[in-house]
């Protein structure tokens, strides 16, 4: 006569249900680690912008100052050529800050850089035990 195996022995169905259990698992941790990753990048990139709001707008103010005084103190010798003058340093300036920019941009981190080496990981782990 065939008799069921012991309860106590594990059986096919509970080592698949720990295998989907293991593989739920890991996909939880990588949300995990990605919710993680957004969350810092959001905080970077709200404290970024506030800082740079506040920074531009005093630049501004003094820019604007500056711009005022310098006209006024070189106008009796450059007559309005100080404006074209005053407008081309403007222009080299922000022609520099903007290559800055665009390379500072370039060098940035990979959005969730780790979590995708983490499921590459996973995926090369996968491709391996099928393999064998």
């Amino acid at each position: 006569m065939n008799r069921p195996p012991p309860a106590d022995e594990p059986n096919l169905i509970d080592a698949l249900w720990r295998v989907v259990a293991s593989v739920l698992a890991t996909i939880e941790h990588r949300i995990e680690l990605a919710s993680l990753e957004i969350g810092e990048a959001g905080s970077r990139l709200v404290l970024t912008l506030v800082a740079s709001l506040a920074a531009l707008g005093m630049l501004c103010a003094a820019l604007f100052a500056l711009s005022a005084w310098l006209a006024y103190a070189l106008w009796p010798t450059l007559g309005g050529a100080v404006f074209g003058w005053i407008a081309l340093g403007y222009l080299l300036i922000g022609g520099g800050l903007l290559l800055w920019l665009r390379a500072h941009l370039r060098a940035a981190p990979q959005l969730l850089a780790d979590t995708l080496a983490e499921l590459r990981n996973d995926a090369q782990f996968i491709d391996k035990a099928d393999k064998r």
